[in-house]
């Protein structure tokens, strides 16, 4: 019993998920940084998955060869080939092939963490694997559950998804050394609805069984280690309560506009987050975004998020009058600083859609703005723009393709919006990072 962690307050603030929450996921990507992780946390949502045909991969990320350490009977290599079968077994047992299983063989008790060597070998080999599965649901574990393999995976994960352009998958994270060593500074600070929980009662004899396949961690089969891990009755009892545990944190799977608190913070800690005034990669980015607007001059004319002002002092040459809004009064003021010898320049403070400025315009410049928006904000927008472009009048998009952890849409999700709009699409380009589109209003 850990008095630091209350489990049963714990579990009785958690919402049900029902089989229609469930229906969304097609294909369902497990992390598990040793064999029999996946019995324990999710034999059940895997055994409702498999019945809505959901197709499913197993990512191994340790060898699990270090639960005994001082075994003879059973060194590292044949622990390794043991636990392997165990997995393999388990896996049989909820009726699947086990060729969904990938071992990345990382040292158990020992897997890499971010900035420790080997970490990016396998982030990218795992970011390999996110873009040609393609998940809807993704299990790992919690961030700050007490192993270390469970929290190198939980990095791995994260910066595996920043390095590709995959459409943002749902994650879940489960638990399974919070119950037994959780610390203070482990405890998941959860907001309301974001720990969930699937009935599994009906499938508790195949868990049990699930579990039980991993004969060298729940009994003394290796018996010259008497030091040696052992998953005791009570840590077992954690998982067969008949109902299956998952936060759902809004930290990684954020649904929501970002808030001027979000901005405010980034420009108060660096004037310049992204580097716009010195980096190469952005200042040929610029360069490309000019080089799409179609040639002329623009009379009316508006840049969403406009930041510090470096594109906006690019931007400005081709109108006579360009309005250059952003959330941040900090990043603004910069802004301001910068153009201070453009008195055609005006700039606004205010947030897309709610403070989308009045007027009718020839341009409208979105850079690197939309992902930061709910898919119900960007729609708003959307319609915003085509209502306010005049006949003929440009839309410029230019968005990062990248996942990052905290937005809540990607740059493709943005630029495919615009392409379903009444909007023509004129044309587009894209480099390993960034897209360009250009509209027209008809």
């Amino acid at each position: 019993m850990n008095p630091i962690f209350d489990k049963e307050a714990f579990k009785a603030s958690a919402v049900q998920l029902n089989i229609a929450d469930l229906e969304f996921i097609k294909r369902c990507l497990i992390l598990v940084p040793h064999p029999d992780d996946e019995s324990l946390a999710c034999t059940g949502l895997i055994s409702i998955l498999k019945e809505q045909g959901a197709e499913f991969k197993i990512i191994l990320t340790t060898d699990g060869s270090r639960s005994h350490p001082n075994s003879k009977k059973f060194p590292a290599e044949k622990l390794a080939q043991i636990r392997e079968e165990e997995l393999n077994k388990a896996i049989k047992l909820m009726g699947l092939d086990t060729s969904i299983i990938t071992p990345y063989k990382g040292i158990d008790s020992g897997l890499p963490a971010r900035g420790e060597d080997g970490f990016k070998i396998l982030v990218a080999r795992l970011a390999e694997d996110l873009a040609a599965f393609k998940p809807d649901l993704i299990l790992v574990p919690y961030e700050l559950d007490p192993h270390r393999d469970h929290r190198a995976t939980w990095q791995m994960l994260m910066a595996a998804l920043e390095k590709g352009t995959t459409q943002r998958p749902k994650i879940w994270e489960y638990p399974i050394w919070l119950y037994e060593l959780a610390q203070q500074a482990d405890l998941p600070k959860l907001n309301h609805n974001e720990l969930k929980f699937v009935d599994v009662h009906q499938y508790n004899t195949l868990k049990q069984s699930c579990i039980a396949a991993h004969s060298s961690q729940t009994t003394r089969l290796i018996d010259d280690d008497p030091t040696g891990f052992i998953l005791t009755a009570e840590m077992i009892s954690n998982f067969t309560t008949g109902q299956e545990y998952f936060m759902e944190r809004k930290k990684i799977n954020p649904s929501t506009t970002l808030s001027e608190d979000y901005f405010e913070t980034l420009y108060n800690n660096n004037e310049d987050p992204w580097n716009f005034e010195k980096s190469e990669y952005e200042k040929q980015k610029y360069e490309r975004s000019l080089a799409a607007i179609p040639p002329g001059k623009y009379n009316q004319a508006l840049e969403i998020g406009c930041s510090i002002g470096v594109f906006t002092a690019m931007l400005a040459p081709l109108c006579n009058h360009l309005i250059a809004m952003d959330i941040s009064t900090t990043a603004l003021e910069k802004a301001r600083q910068r153009l201070g010898s453009a008195p055609h320049v005006e700039f606004q403070v205010g947030a897309i859609p709610n403070d989308f400025p009045e007027g009718d315009f020839d341009l409208i410049v979105m850079s690197e703005v939309g992902y930061y928006l709910s898919m119900k904000d960007l729609l708003l927008t959307r319609e915003l723009l085509e209502n306010s472009l005049n006949e003929g009048g440009i839309l410029l998009l230019v968005h990062w393709t990248h996942f990052v952890v905290d937005y809540p849409l990607s740059g493709d999700d943005v630029h495919e919006c615009f392409k379903q709009s009444s909007l023509i699409h004129l044309h587009g380009s894209r480099t390993a990072d960034y897209r360009i589109d250009i509209f027209r209003k008809r």
